[in-house]
């Protein structure tokens, strides 16, 4: 009967192991022997050196160095034949001499291999070499062939990744050009290492060039009531070389002092309209709920929310907030009151000056026009061929600053094509966020951020200038929709808490009403 294959399998798995068994035994046997035997074996490679130096002696030397090497053995023999205790002294040498040559040699130390600070940083150098060199440049300070350390003044590095550099470039490169700038900041950030972000500070006087990393904002900064002045709106967080001012912010339960970004509003701001650009999911909405939450303090708001996807719903019937419209007629409505409004407001400003009179309250509360994606409306108006809603704009956008107005818009990177220049000439405070085409960020913002390496941006993480300021970067707080439904119920919490208390009237039922004639209730008492 032949066996089954379990049996083919088992007594395979025995040959396996007892071949094995049987290779680590006269390993075991080798490894011994050479230890026990490792005495003579030493001797024999001695002697066998001693031999072959001999031999090779005897083969180079001439006639008359053999004659005398010839006698000088026989000398050595004969003395050897008649003093005591000679042949034992001479074996003893011999063995001696033998041993010494038959040790064990050290294998040579391994030559050193190159730098790996130097191997970087001329790699660096070697893809700077075609967009810097110029045959122009006596000094040839990039050249093919040539060193880094012919164009880098300086570079500190953490561990195995460059984090600052220093570098001059030719007078004749056009730093100037903003396309030829991002040529080099793209080769820098693909040459120095990816996953972080970089800031590039041109020295156009001197013709140099330091890159820097920039250390990671924090990515969970939660609503919450932050510490301003009246007129004053946080924005998001920056990093601490941006701004002397510190904010007491709490993240993760603890009180930290983080620089902020504040936004400046009121009838003494030079920037008091914002335009913010984000691709969905960016946080562009997180944005709009942040300032809404602040703004409703000392202010009223109107939202318009012209995509209709109801991320505003949770500010409907709460105190200050005067309507939140998501249909297209009623954003023609209220536009249609806020111009309206804008005139009373002026005319009432105009009186008060002319007369020497205090302006009053109804004319210098602030009032907040928070419109996102207001293309959407203009796509519609264009389909209906009624009037587009930001020809309404025009005037809050021009007078709202002596009005004490305040637009807040916002659209899509793909959209700015469908922006009025009006809109986008009075909104001097930019925001943009999430990973943007270099040039888009450059067309919002005027001018590029220095700042490359921002391809893993988290949401809520982008760049923002106020007026002709610098651009620096921002994270925004963190303000999600308590009405979704995967919002935490921790946070849905928390940020119930922080609106306006509820009112009776949802809206503003007549949009040509004027705040002279809004009814303001005090908040619900709590239990």
């Amino acid at each position: 009967m032949s066996p089954g294959p379990a049996s083919l399998a088992a007594i395979a798995q025995r040959a396996k192991d007892g071949l094995g068994n049987t290779r680590s035994r006269a390993t075991r046997i080798q490894q011994h022997t050479r230890d026990t035997f490792s005495p003579v074996l030493t001797l024999g490679r001695g002697l066998n050196r001693q031999l072959a130096w001999a031999r090779a002696w005897w083969k180079n030397a001439s006639a008359d160095k053999r004659k005398i090497g010839a006698a000088v053995v026989a000398g050595a023999l004969l003395a050897l034949y008649f003093l005591p205790y000679a042949p034992l002294i001479a074996l003893l040498l011999i063995l001696a001499a033998a041993a010494w040559l038959g040790r064990a040699e050290k294998p040579p130390a391994p030559e050193p291999g190159p730098d790996p600070t130097e191997l970087r940083l001329q790699a660096v150098y070697n893809g700077l070499v075609p967009h810097l060199a110029d045959d122009h440049d006596p000094a040839r300070l990039f050249h093919p062939g040539g060193t880094y350390r012919d164009a880098f003044r300086d570079w500190e590095l953490d561990g195995d990744r460059i984090t600052r550099l220093e570098l001059t470039y030719s007078p004749y490169f056009t730093d100037d050009d903003p396309g030829a700038r991002a040529r080099i900041e793209r080769v820098l950030q693909a040459k120095i290492g990816r996953g972080r972000e970089y800031f590039h500070d041109w020295d156009t006087e001197h013709n140099r060039l330091t890159v820097a990393a920039l250390p990671p904002l924090p990515a969970a900064v939660p609503a919450q009531q932050f510490v301003t002045a009246p007129c004053e709106i946080l924005l998001g967080i920056t990093d601490a070389d941006s701004t002397n001012r510190r904010t007491p912010i709490r993240v993760d339960g603890a009180t930290h002092q983080l620089p902020p970004v504040i936004w400046r509003t009121g009838n003494r701001s030079t920037d008091p309209h914002l335009l913010a650009v984000a691709a969905p999911g960016a946080g562009k909405s997180n944005l709009l709920r942040t300032i809404a939450l602040q703004a409703a303090r000392d202010g009223d708001i109107v939202v318009i929310d012209g995509s209709g996807s109801g991320d505003y719903a949770c500010l409907a019937g709460r105190r200050n907030i005067l309507r939140v419209e998501t249909g297209y007629h009623g954003a023609l409505e209220t536009l249609t009151w806020l111009r309206h409004e804008t005139e009373r407001r002026i005319a009432a400003v105009t009186h008060a000056k002319q007369h020497g009179t205090p302006v009053p309250d109804n004319a210098r509360r602030p009032l907040w026009v928070i419109l996102d994606e207001i293309t959407e409306l203009t796509d519609l108006a264009a389909g209906q061929g009624t009037t587009d809603p930001q020809e309404l704009l025009d005037l809050p956008l021009r007078l709202g600053r002596a009005a004490h107005i305040g637009v807040i818009t916002s659209t899509r990177p793909t959209h700015l094509d469908r922006l009025r220049p009006a809109l986008i000439a009075d909104t001097h405070t930019r925001v943009v966020l999430g990973p943007l085409e270099p040039e888009t960020i450059r067309t919002v913002l005027g001018t590029g951020p220095g700042v490359s390496g921002g391809e893993d941006m988290p949401p809520g993480r982008g760049y923002v200038r106020i007026g002709n300021g610098p651009v620096v970067r921002i994270q925004i707080p963190h303000t999600p929709d308590p009405l979704e439904e995967d919002t935490p119920e921790a946070e849905r919490r928390r940020l119930l808490a922080l609106l306006p208390h509820h009112t009776d009237a949802l809206a503003v039922e007549d949009p040509t009403i004027s705040l002279a004639k809004e009814r303001r209730r005090e908040p619900e008492p709590t239990a």
